[in-house]
């Protein structure tokens, strides 16, 4: 019995970790960077149709790419800024883009559908609702607009709202039929990890159920240079990435950490959404430029945040808000919830609400069941009472399904066992 398990172990392993490839795709030249930069700071930028981060970030382009390629810069109330590139950068050169971006004055209103219907839609990482949405009188500009539904690829885009105008987002989800695993870790650790744009853990981590293909992958440190590469995940392989970070010698930019009690917090920068903090996990800002801010945090049913924060080239600014519960807490609290390996879809109630890491602020209190499911692993089912105000946090280690392997020449050689010992057993009677 011993050898027959360690035999489907080894089976399982192999199976799971051949042909393990890291690494940028290789069209035969090294790579130049654009470094995209906005004024404000803190813009999300969609590349080609895929989100990539916040401004300022660098993205790897080659010499041998021809392009043109389409970038819009987008922040909340700012109208979005659109331009085409042409790459014209040669090996280990740097390209810029400046976008200047317009402020709004005025509302408007966003539709979001989904195909197919019953996606959940975020607008600016916000609070999670089921498409077919409207949001009425929101604030005019550019918004990034995501939606996500089990066995899906997640969607995003950024629109621009007309001032007192409206505007219809159609989410084409694409099956997502073909996945791949990416294994994090970076020195030092507890870089914060971001994939396509999308927060996805910090090292080391392991982050499932990624499409196949080829990602934008962002790890960010306070104290260092921030690291950016395409990574090309293969179906049913795993991809390491193992990144040593560059500390900053001389840098001109500073650092904010930002811890927040309860998590979950929104947090904006001058006005500039950011990132939303995580439990154990400060939210790492980097590329500040030096001088006075003003850091807001937001988390529904606790009032707003607001305090001035001095930033200092070359220093780390640290932020630990403490939320106050608003007089009247809503019947509904906070969920957070963490899976090994990360990437699993969270349903609640049999609706999916996300991927993990993810922190849901308004739960409805009372008892809900939570399933978490990631493909090439077992689903994992359980029941918890959500508490009015409260915050509860569940992680999860996910149990890997033991593949269907294909043994040849295993029947007939049972046929020949069996009948081995029946001659034997006849033989004896």
């Amino acid at each position: 019995m011993q050898v027959w398990s360690a035999l489907l172990g080894g089976v399982f392993i192999a199976a799971f970790i051949v042909g393990i490839a890291a690494s940028s795709p290789q069209p035969g030249d090294q790579p130049g960077y654009l470094r995209i930069e906005s004024r404000p700071p803190g813009a999300m930028v969609i590349y080609d149709g895929m989100l990539i981060g916040m401004t300022p970030i660098t993205y790897p382009v080659y010499p041998s790419d021809s392009g043109p390629h389409t970038i819009v810069v987008s922040a909340t109330g700012y109208h979005s800024y659109t331009t085409s590139y042409v790459p014209k950068v040669s090996a280990g050169k740097t390209d810029y883009i400046s976008a200047e971006l317009t402020p709004t004055g005025s509302l408007g209103t966003l539709v979001v559908k989904s195909r197919p219907t019953g996606a959940l839609v975020m607008v600016d990482m916000g609070k999670g609702q089921q498409a077919p949405w409207t949001y009425q009188d929101i604030r005019a500009g550019g918004h990034l607009v995501q939606a996500y539904l089990s066995g899906y690829q997640p969607f995003a885009t950024i629109v621009d709202i007309p001032d007192g105008g409206t505007i219809t987002v159609d989410a084409l989800l694409q099956p997502l039929s073909e996945t791949g695993i990416i294994q994090a870790r970076s020195s030092p650790g507890g870089a914060d990890v971001y994939v396509d744009g999308i927060y996805r853990g910090s090292t080391a981590t392991t982050i499932g159920n990624v499409a196949a293909g080829t990602h934008f992958v962002l790890l960010k440190a306070v104290g260092y240079q921030d690291w950016t590469g395409l990574v090309e995940v293969r179906t049913n392989q795993i991809t390491p990435l193992d990144i040593t970070l560059t500390r900053y010698t001389a840098p001109e930019s500073g650092f904010i950490h930002v811890n927040s009690d309860p998590a979950g917090a929104s947090v904006y920068l001058d006005g500039v959404f950011q990132g939303i903090t995580q439990a154990g996990n400060p939210l790492d800002m980097t590329g500040i430029l030096p001088g006075e801010h003003t850091l807001t945090l937001t988390l529904d049913n606790h009032e707003e945040y607001i305090t001035r924060v001095m930033v200092k080239a070359g220093e780390t600014t640290q932020v630990n808000a403490v939320l106050t519960p608003s007089q009247s807490i809503a019947a509904s609290g906070i969920l957070q919830v963490i899976s090994d390996p990360g990437g699993a879809n969270v349903f609640i109630d049999d609706t999916c609400r996300g991927i993990t890491p993810l922190t849901l602020s308004s739960v409805p209190a009372g008892s809900h069941t939570l399933r978490l499911t990631l493909p090439g692993y077992r689903d994992h089912t359980l029941t918890y009472n959500q508490t009015p105000g409260g915050t509860s946090h569940i992680e999860v280690v996910l149990t890997p399904e033991l593949p269907k392997v294909a043994l040849p020449g295993l029947l007939p050689l049972i046929a020949l066992l069996s009948l081995g010992f029946y001659a034997t057993w006849r033989k004896g009677y």
